[in-house]
């Protein structure tokens, strides 16, 4: 990226994050002015206090402005939080520890089933036109309509969420991958065969290397897809008590808002935090390396 354009895109970002700055704190003096009830409408101190106390740290930013604020609670006797262990053994920790397992489990799978798949759906016309309009079905069925049947044949347990997980995000990647190999260049393999490679070899060393960007880009659709249906299973089914699923329903259950939009908010960050730096990483670089973007 040229040194213009670098200005030019940190300029634009200051003023993106200048924007959502004036949008919370017109929100936050709108809640102080007014002086709405934070179990219907938090503000954002309200969500920054839920979201520290999930990780046993303890803020009273959304209380009135008097001696001692944010860190002295005005009415101790009515704080129904006592204090917790370190933030590493913290509620919010533990859950997305719990969630990320489940979900590194659950996604290699899906991704496995969904680039063979794929793979058998571009190379095979027998297949493609047996299984293609049913995996384009599958994908557009919501992950939590799996749920009922995850339940009915695995029970509430581990199995039934990584069931959902995968049914969720496994057919999606299928058809990802089959419609980025269609965009190959028949020219590609006509080159290969050219200068010699048949058989496996024409596979290995020249179709599957050029199969990479349709790779990166199944990488970051399968995630999104398997991101939803494992928050979506874990709010349903609760197993163990685990998961960021489990805290909204936790929010839920307590009546408590502000629990429920900070655990939303942590879910949006997370799933944006890993596409942004991990998979648009990836997508980026095998595209810039084919030459498919441009350098930045």
């Amino acid at each position: 990226m040229s040194t213009p354009n670098w200005k030019t895109a940190i300029g634009r970002r200051a003023r993106v994050a200048a924007v959502w700055l004036v949008l919370i704190l017109a929100w936050e003096g709108a809640y102080r002015a007014i002086g709405w009830k934070p179990w219907v409408f938090p503000a954002p101190s309200h969500v920054i206090d839920a979201t520290l106390s999930m990780l046993n740290i303890h803020t009273y930013l959304g209380e009135p402005l008097g001696p001692g604020w944010p860190l002295a609670n005005p009415m101790p006797v009515d704080n129904p939080r006592a204090p917790g262990t370190p933030v590493f053994g913290s509620p919010l920790v533990s859950a997305l520890t719990y969630s990320g397992l489940r979900m590194a489990i659950g996604f290699t799978a899906a991704l496995a089933f969904g680039v063979a798949a794929g793979l058998l759906l571009w190379r095979i016309t027998f297949i493609d036109s047996l299984l293609g309009p049913l995996f384009l079905g599958l994908q557009t069925l919501p992950s939590v309509c799996w749920v009922p049947l995850a339940i009915l044949t695995f029970g509430i347990n581990e199995r039934g969420i990584l069931f959902v997980l995968f049914m969720g995000s496994a057919f999606s990647m299928a058809i990802a991958m089959r419609d980025g190999l269609r965009a190959l260049p028949p020219i590609y393999r006509a080159a290969g065969i050219m200068l010699g490679a048949r058989g496996l070899r024409l596979y290995f060393r020249v179709l599957l290397p050029a199969s990479l960007p349709a790779f990166a880009g199944t990488l970051r659709q399968g995630f999104s897809f398997a991101w939803r249906s494992l928050l979506g299973a874990e709010l349903i089914l609760l197993t163990q008590r685990r998961g960021i699923g489990f805290l909204l329903n936790v929010g839920r259950d307590f009546a408590d808002v502000a629990q429920v939009v900070a655990v939303m908010i942590v879910m949006i960050a997370v799933g944006m935090a890993v596409d942004r730096w991990c998979f648009a990483i990836i997508e980026r670089r095998v595209r810039t390396r084919f030459g498919l973007a441009q350098p930045r």
